[in-house]
């Protein structure tokens, strides 16, 4: 007997890997939500932080032109 014959029935259906499918497709999608939210997170605390002290990082990272 295989393991996906017809052989009474035995092994995964159609209905049981659409299911399988849609709780792998719902755990992704709860992932990308989690990345999605601390992405966003870092981003925030980043403006928050460069807002803070950008204009003293901005003038010590400028650099004079030459002129010609």
């Amino acid at each position: 007997m295989s393991e996906f014959g017809d052989d009474g029935n035995q092994g995964l259906t159609a209905d049981d890997l659409a299911l399988i499918a849609a709780v792998v497709v719902v755990i992704g999608d709860i992932i990308a939500l989690l990345a999605v939210l601390a992405a966003r997170n870092e981003k925030a605390s980043e403006d928050a932080s460069d807002s803070q002290g950008s204009g003293r990082r901005s003038r010590s990272r400028r650099k004079k032109r030459k002129s010609s």
